[in-house]
This record gives structure tokens, C-alpha cells and sequence, in this order.
């Protein structure tokens, strides 16, 4: 994590903590199927590529940056996200540390990142590919 350089090693400790925590207490899954996984790849890539502004724990993020959190979340808990949709529920929608919902500001409007790429999931499914 870029952010996490700027954090004490106590804090950083107290972070990965926390990530293993929530990690666990995803429901036992598999690692996604192929499909899945391309699907989780467009969402990180349209989470990167967006003209956004994204809120963890109140405070404001670019977009790479966003992406890369949410990439990370994903490499520890891959074996438990299993679909896309795991993957917006359990990673994407809320800090797994307070619990506070992410949120998405996009031309001045702020919504739950939950919905913001569900939205997206569903667009994507319905695109020819």
C-alpha cells in the first residue's frame, strides 16, 4: 500500500491485524473461477481508469490508488472471493478495519462504492465481449 509508508510500524502491525481478522471472517469459499476473475479484472481496471474520488475511513483517494487497496484487499483474501459479487461484498464495500462504507465521488456525486460497481458489474455482463 502507497499510504501505508507514511503509517508507524506499530499502526502498519495494527492494519495487517485487523486485514487478517476480517479475512477470516469471509464466508470459506474457492479462488474465483476464470470467468469471475475477469470480471473482478474489469472492475479493478475500470476503478483505476475513472475520473473518481474514493472515501476509506473519510479520507480521499485517486483512483490508481483505490485500485491498488482494493487489489491488495483481494490478494489475501482470494481464496474466499469466489464470484465478482463476492468480491464487491467482502472487499470492496466497506474497510475491513471500522467498517465505515467506502464511497465514490464522481462529477460532484457521492455514492456507495458497493453500488457504484455493482452498477458496473452489471453494465459489463450485458456488453458484447
Amino acid at each position: 500500500m502507497q499510504f501505508a509508508r507514511h503509517l508507524s510500524p506499530a499502526l502498519r502491525r495494527r492494519l495487517a491485524l485487523g486485514a487478517c481478522v476480517a479475512a477470516l471472517a469471509l464466508p470459506a469459499a474457492a479462488d474465483p473461477t476464470p470467468a469471475a476473475q475477469v470480471e473482478i479484472d474489469h472492475l479493478l481496471t475500470f476503478v483505476a481508469a475513472s475520473q473518481c474520488t474514493f472515501i476509506r475511513n473519510g479520507t480521499e483517494h485517486p483512483a490508481p490508488e483505490a485500485r491498488n487497496h482494493l487489489a491488495e484487499k483481494l490478494n489475501f483474501a482470494k481464496r474466499r472471493i469466489s464470484t465478482a459479487e463476492d468480491f464487491i461484498r467482502y472487499l470492496a464495500t466497506e474497510s475491513s478495519l471500522s467498517g465505515e462504507p467506502y464511497k465514490v465521488r464522481c462529477a460532484g456525486k457521492e455514492l456507495p462504492a458497493g453500488v457504484w460497481l455493482s452498477t458496473e458489474l452489471k453494465r459489463y455482463r450485458a456488453a458484447p465481449h
